[in-house]
This record gives C-alpha cells, structure tokens and sequence, in this order.
C-alpha cells in the first residue's frame, strides 16, 4: 500500500475495484456475498480515516 501515500482518492477507487472483484469471485463460486460486511472490510473505514479531527483546546 505505499504506492498510494498521498493518494487516498486513488486508494479509495483501488479498494472499490477490489471488492467487485471480491464479490464476483463469490458469486462465481454460486454463493451470495454479504455486502454489508464486505463494504465494511473493504471501504468501511475510508470514512473514518477522512473525519476531521477535533481541535484541542486548552
């Protein structure tokens, strides 16, 4: 993962392409993936990492 150092856009795109592709390999395998879980595996902490952080007061 350091090629995407700076690049979370990038990342966030390469991590959606993966679980497609995760979630065909599953349907191929005549099963039915569980999103919810899948989408936290692979994009679920994207949105926290991109919070704002709260400032400190002192």
């Amino acid at each position: 993962m350091a090629e995407f150092y700076g690049h979370s856009i990038a990342l966030a795109f390469y991590l959606a392409a993966s679980m497609q592709e995760a979630i065909d390999d599953v349907y191929g395998l005549g099963l039915r993936p569980d999103l919810r879980a899948m989408h936290a595996r692979f994009l679920g902490w994207l949105s926290l990492a991109r919070r704002p952080r709260r400032s400190r007061r002192l």
